[in-house]
């Protein structure tokens, strides 16, 4: 399983990104990939398939958010 984390460095994101990162690698032992991205972009994918993306939902997601995705892949 891969995990990947595209944030705006513009924005200042990386914090959110890194953090998120780390709840993934200490729940699931996956190492997510960190992508720099601009334009707002806070987008997260499994298997290369997006399941969640800031712009779509309106808000940063939520560490469950992303568990429930990782553990169902």
């Amino acid at each position: 399983m891969t995990v990947k984390i595209e944030y705006c460095v513009p924005c200042g994101y990386l914090p959110r990104a890194e953090s998120l990162a780390a709840e993934i690698q200490k729940k699931y032992g996956v190492d997510a990939e960190l992508i720099h991205g601009v334009k707002g972009i806070f987008d997260v994918y499994v298997d290369d398939k997006l399941v969640f993306s800031r712009h779509q939902e309106g808000r940063f997601p939520e560490p469950q958010d992303i568990f429930d995705k990782v553990g169902a892949a």
